[in-house]
């Protein structure tokens, strides 16, 4: 159910960034990996990736924030 629950999410966030468009490379990045931790789960870094995406969305993008934080506690309620 985690893993099902964390690519929804993810599934969301990109839905979300579409909509405000380009983004920056540095943060493109850690989406990516993101997603290739989600993918693997087996990652720790992925907890962390969310929670630095989180941060850098906080300002000025409060849906993506959200989502962001949903993946980071979902991935500590796992255990990750």
């Amino acid at each position: 159910m985690g893993t099902e629950r964390l690519k929804a999410l993810l599934s969301e966030l990109h839905q979300e960034l579409h909509q405000i468009g380009e983004i920056d490379p540095e943060t493109r990045k850690i989406l990516t990996d993101l997603g290739e931790d989600i993918d693997s789960v087996t990652s720790a870094g992925a907890a962390e990736r969310a929670r630095e995406l989180e941060t850098r969305f906080a300002a000025e993008h409060p849906v993506l924030e959200r989502i962001a934080r949903e993946i980071a506690d979902t991935l500590a309620k796992m255990g990750i």
